[in-house]
């Protein structure tokens, strides 16, 4: 019996799921807020935002790359306010 094994699949399953829940975290936090933000929800937001703007610069792998950007894509067409 061979067990058929792709780690690099399996990666790129789990950082896509990754990319995911972020977005969806990110907007759980600050969907009903945007209007009304804090200066102190404001930078943690773009703090966030910055860590996840670094990855694109870092990443390497097309595809991922392109996860990535869709995902701030999104998040910037929910609050455009942070942008």
């Amino acid at each position: 019996m061979f067990l058929n094994y792709n780690s690099e699949s399996l990666q790129k399953e789990e950082f896509q799921q990754h990319l995911y829940w972020f977005e969806t975290e990110f907007d759980e936090i600050f969907q009903n807020k945007s209007p009304n933000l804090t200066e102190f929800e404001k930078n943690i937001a773009n703090s966030l935002l910055n860590k996840l703007s670094e990855s694109i610069n870092l990443c390497q792998d097309e595809k991922l790359l392109y996860d990535l950007v869709s995902t701030l894509n999104n998040i910037e067409k929910k609050h455009p306010e942070l942008f």
